[in-house]
């Protein structure tokens, strides 16, 4: 990797960038977070040389590197170097729509009308409305259209926010140094806002909440599903690869199952990071006490049976101690900021915002009353053979 590296920059110093675009192209796919390779990446006095074709594959390894702000830099040149260039345009507007950059999303999109044949924008629009992403008809919506769906989103909001309900008086945001690989998050000693909530699905910022309240009362539980530390490595040969899955197949069914013994319902949520949350919701605050052994029974029966995964429950504590505010877990829908990568509920098939709250509004909340504990050995019956 470090010969490939030297390669590249030795290459970035001449005038041959088809040799370049491989050299990089070879290194990105072996290794995204190559930083000397997202360095080159970035050098906009290279970029800014290419041709039309090589400007292209350089957005889009910039893109696969992580570096989106280089790669929409690179469609902005494009486009204003060649306003008809259709290709470009049109590149620039789905990046825009992935990373739900909307204010900046309905300029270029402005813009591009402009430029462009009539009717041209318009069909990319519906094609990316039918793939499950945002779309935006700004000029043929209703004058009430915003207020309507101004009025929708509220109501996922606090649907959502009625979920992932904890301490009220105090929320948490997650800081991240990717040089040293760490993470970790910081108390905000406010009451958590709507605006906050909005930056945090944006990916702008990235918050958590803190379970337990000062009754040591819960609305809501979390298993936590880790990737083992020496699997978290990004090349894994087949036979390890297909163990995983398998695996990884075993423990959702298996804690669903298990979960339906003591009739609850788990929403499953990729996490973004490492693994998988499966929360448990409840009509009205319950003792931590109590969620915390239901689930500590549904963890342990899968405990000797796992290798890949650790599995961790939350709340971790029956009663708040000191002045500290207990364990806190990541609100969903948001960007981990070690990983770049979002969460979601792979449940809905669709993976944009708007579409993963609109799912959350199915989701059943437990009575107070189902929430208790069981003996492992009733959990265990009648439950799938492992995969080994």
């Amino acid at each position: 990797m470090e010969n490939q590296v030297q390669i590249i920059r030795e290459q970035s110093k001449g005038a041959d960038y088809t040799l370049l675009l491989k050299r990089l192209e070879k290194t990105v796919i072996q290794d995204d977070g190559n930083e000397k390779c997202q360095a080159v990446l970035q050098k906009k006095e290279i970029w800014e040389s290419l041709s039309q074709t090589q400007a292209f594959e350089w957005a889009g390894l910039a893109q696969i590197a992580g570096l989106v702000d280089t790669a929409l830099e690179i469609y902005e040149l494009l486009v204003t170097r060649t306003p008809d260039l259709e290709t470009a345009w049109k590149e620039y507007i789905e990046l825009l729509d992935i990373l739900d950059r909307k204010a900046l999303l309905v300029s270029v999109i402005q813009r591009a009308k402009k430029n462009l044949p009539n009717g041209f924008v318009d069909t990319w629009i519906r094609q990316i409305n039918i793939t499950g992403t945002n779309s935006f008809q700004t000029e043929f919506k209703p004058a009430s259209d915003p207020f309507v769906e101004m009025q929708t989103r509220q109501k996922l909001l606090t649907n959502y926010l009625s979920l992932f309900s904890g301490r009220s008086d105090v929320f948490a945001g997650q800081w991240a140094d990717r040089k040293i690989g760490k993470s970790g998050y910081v108390p905000v000693r406010r009451p958590m806002g709507m605006q906050d909530l909005e930056d945090h699905l944006k990916g702008l910022k990235t918050y958590g909440f803190y379970l337990m309240d000062k009754n040591a009362e819960v609305c809501c539980g979390v298993i936590d599903a880790d990737l083992v530390p020496k699997f978290r490595e990004k090349k894994k040969n087949d036979s390890i690869v297909r163990q995983f899955k398998k695996e990884q197949s075993y423990m959702i069914s298996r804690i669903r199952q298990s979960s339906k013994i003591l009739e609850l319902n788990p929403v499953v949520e990729v996490s973004g990071y490492k693994g998988f949350h499966f929360w448990y919701f409840m009509d009205s605050p319950v003792p931590a006490s109590r969620v915390r052994q239901a689930l500590l029974g549904i963890a342990q029966s899968l405990k000797h049976d796992l290798t890949f995964f650790d599995l961790e429950v939350f709340p971790k504590q029956d009663h708040l101690t000191g002045k500290g505010f207990g364990n806190l877990v990541k609100f969903p829908l948001g960007v981990h900021r070690l990983s770049g990568k979002r969460s979601f509920f792979p449940a809905c098939l669709k993976k944009d915002t708007e579409s993963q709250l609109a799912y959350l509004v199915s989701v059943k909340k437990s009575p107070v009353d189902m929430v208790k504990t069981a003996p492992e050995k009733t959990i265990v019956q009648n439950l799938l053979f492992h995969p080994k």
